[in-house]
């Protein structure tokens, strides 16, 4: 958190620098400084100036303040909050993060939400490799043979897990088709940070997968990469895994995670 810098002697730059006070001490107070005392310390503030500007987002809904428990994050702020969660689009949000993942990789990249026991493509980014992919936004894939589907079902609760999976399904001699298998995978996918399909779903292709995350801390959807077999040898997963959880983290990001 940068520091409050001094006010500038034009009206137009001192009323941009309050709005920016106030907006760091939301901040702060939203990071878990209550006080009047310790909000005017963390931006260098006078207590009457901290005082002022704390009182003034107070009687906007802001903030709410209690006498002996100190400001907290007002009503406003709350409804605010859900207006702008719901304005967001995600394959939007996400396409600058999907493009740079794609160019750097130079594979398809795909973004997609869990639907019962299924992942649904929700934005595709054909790759530039020679061997392209015939996936299409709007498919579907069993959630349990597919690096989006781990990747989103290894950070849900256990009985969501178990719901989700189809005894005996086999996509591909590969295919995970026992339970405990299942179960042993999705803790690897959480230990690691990302999901793997080696030939899973699809013979001749793999994919890297890592999920993306609300600000409740919730798997909401899931970013991949997917090639042929050929273009991803064991010794490139750790390289491309690193870029695949990286674009997930900045989507999440987006989102307020």
């Amino acid at each position: 958190m940068q520091r409050a810098r001094p006010l500038s002697r034009s009206p137009e730059a001192g009323g941009a620098q309050t709005l920016l006070r106030g907006l760091w001490l939301l901040e702060k107070v939203a990071e878990g400084v209550h006080d009047l005392e310790g909000l005017a310390r963390a931006l260098g503030l006078h207590k009457s100036t901290a005082h002022r500007i704390l009182s003034t987002l107070a009687a906007a809904g802001y903030l709410r303040h209690e006498p002996r428990k100190g400001y907290h994050l007002g009503p406003k702020l709350i409804r605010l909050g859900f207006r702008a969660y719901g304005q967001l689009h995600l394959p939007t949000l996400a396409r600058p993060h999907l493009e740079r993942l794609r160019n750097t990789t130079r594979e398809t990249v795909h973004l997609a939400v869990l639907d019962g026991q299924e992942v649904v493509y929700i934005e595709k980014l054909p790759g530039y490799r020679e061997l392209q992919l015939a996936s299409q936004i709007g498919a579907r894939f069993p959630a349990q043979s597919t690096a989006l589907g781990k990747a989103l079902l290894a950070w849900q609760p256990r009985e969501r897990q178990r719901a989700a999976f189809i005894p005996g399904l086999r996509r591909t001699e590969r295919s995970i088709t026992d339970w405990v298998a299942l179960e042993t995978e999705l803790q690897r996918t959480r230990e690691r940070g990302y999901a793997l399909d080696l030939e899973e779903n699809e013979a001749g292709v793999r994919c890297i997968a890592a999920p993306i995350f609300n600000g409740n801390g919730e798997a909401v959807a899931a970013v991949s990469i997917s090639t042929a077999a050929i273009y991803l040898p064991e010794e490139r997963i750790p390289e491309v895994s690193r870029w695949v959880v990286e674009t997930a983290e900045g989507i999440g990001r987006e989102l307020g995670a």
